[in-house]
């Protein structure tokens, strides 16, 4: 039995299906997801199992996991973290155990930091501020919920998100911790920007030149930019990396249907759901180390590197896949 037998016997291509499908769910959940993948290969592997055959199942399980969610750097981090993790061990079950907490550790570390970015974010949020945000973070969305708790009253502009509407429930969260909110078209936010205070959103990736966020993001960073309206990013480290690995190459086109179903044949429906922003367009990188400058940012992705025999590992997937 080889590593890649271990893997299709006990991570089934629908736990992988199930990831790459999701298209609601942000860092947080995902990372769940790709931790409970490695707990169940720890549980389930045979133990006769060699300690190549177990690394090498574990290799594939990283890399399945990164190209299922590519946008989503944490993802890519937490599986770099669980291979270099099963390196320390000397038989096949601890390998498999190695990788398992390493990647519960790294979700564990993850959310108490974005826990952190979320209280740095909150003093931003001055009584009587108009705030603009997009898509759905649960980080911006811990943000806004502190303050609030902190007793300060402000609005918040929340646009849909279109094709998957994920503002709405962005708005019906807001509206419990009684914070006063208005929905507004995606297109119609380069308007809005002229009536609010601060814009602030999540980030997938920061890279040394760029934070990826889903589309949309780039023109309201560069509405917030011509008008002079303060723009932060709000993110934990893990989200931080040297480069994109997937250049590009993977950034994956969602179903048509959701932009336009039963389109005329001869028109080409493009559904992308996340686009580059040049990340010396924003003010600050809300981390949970506090406020960033573009430049430190710049230093912390370049400091980012994942497992090289990941890297390979995906250089040589992505060349297949071209």
């Amino acid at each position: 039995m080889n590593g890649r037998d271990i893997r299709s016997r006990n991570i089934p291509e629908e736990t992988l299906k199930q990831i790459a499908s999701d298209n609601t769910s942000g860092a947080a959940e995902i990372l769940r997801q790709a931790g409970a993948a490695f707990t169940q290969l720890s549980a389930s592997t045979p133990p006769v199992a060699e300690l190549d055959q177990a690394q090498q199942a574990i290799l594939d399980t990283c890399t399945g996991l990164a190209l299922a969610q590519p946008e989503m750097t944490p993802v890519l981090r937490l599986a770099s973290t669980a291979l270099s993790a099963s390196r320390m061990a000397s038989d096949a079950r601890d390998a498999l155990k190695y990788a398992e907490v390493a990647a519960l550790n790294f979700i564990e570390n993850a959310a108490r930091a974005a826990g952190s970015a979320s209280d740095h974010s909150a003093v931003l949020i001055q009584e009587g501020a108009s705030v603009l945000t997009h898509s759905r973070s649960s980080t911006v969305l811990a943000a806004f919920v502190e303050a609030r708790r902190a007793g300060r009253s402000f609005s918040v502009i929340v646009t849909e998100s279109r094709p998957m509407l994920e503002g709405r429930a962005v708005a019906a969260s807001l509206v419990v911790e009684d914070i006063a909110v208005t929905l507004i078209a995606d297109a119609a936010a380069s308007l809005a920007i002229d009536q609010v205070d601060l814009v602030m959103i999540g980030a997938d990736t920061i890279t040394p030149l760029n934070l990826i966020n889903k589309i949309g993001t780039r023109l309201i960073a560069l509405a917030a930019r011509e008008r002079g309206v303060p723009l932060f990013a709000v993110s934990d480290s893990s989200k931080f990396i040297r480069e994109d690995y997937f250049r590009g190459e993977i950034r994956r086109f969602r179903d048509p249907c959701e932009l336009w179903r039963d389109a005329p044949a001869r028109v080409s429906v493009v559904n992308s759901y996340f686009e580059s922003t040049p990340i010396d367009w924003f003010d600050g990188i809300v981390t949970e180390h506090g406020v960033l400058s573009t430049a430190e940012a710049t230093q912390r992705a370049m400091d980012a590197a994942i497992d090289l025999a990941l890297a390979e590992a995906l250089r040589v997937s992505l060349e297949g896949i071209k």
